[in-house]
């Protein structure tokens, strides 16, 4: 009966292993002067993907920075926070993960600096991951 036991343990763990990667941020940005919304996802594993295209490797150090916003964020997740909006031409930004999300406008006053990160985090894998305009 031990043997079983491992084997059926084994089974499970290599289950787990084997799946996809769960996601680690997704950042959506609508509004303002942007002709449309865009979703950029960043996995886990160091992938990302825009639009819900096909997943693409990131750098290591993109990926880094976007687990250090995830970690400066949660606090703001954890309590759905919505930063109020100035303006109806300002870019509107939501950033998702586990701990819940966050909603902010562009140069909204006040906002804590990870925003900021986040922000340019969005738009260097919008770069790297969204294909061109009418390409």
């Amino acid at each position: 009966m031990k043997p079983r036991l491992l084997i059926l343990t084994a089974v499970v763990a290599l289950a787990g292993c084997g799946g996809t990667s769960g996601d680690l941020i997704a950042i959506e940005v609508s509004g303002g002067f942007q002709p449309k919304t865009v979703a950029i996802t960043v996995t886990d594993d160091g992938r990302g993907t825009c639009d819900r295209g096909p997943l693409k490797p990131i750098s290591g150090q993109t990926l880094l920075d976007a687990r250090e916003i995830q970690r400066e964020l949660a606090p703001y997740a954890n309590q759905a926070r919505v930063f109020p909006s100035a303006g109806a031409d300002q870019r509107q930004y939501e950033l998702r993960m586990r701990e819940g999300a966050v909603t902010w406008p562009e140069g909204g006053q006040g906002l804590p600096p990870a925003l900021g990160k986040a922000v340019l985090l969005e738009r260097s894998l919008e770069q790297q991951l969204c294909p061109p305009e009418g390409g």
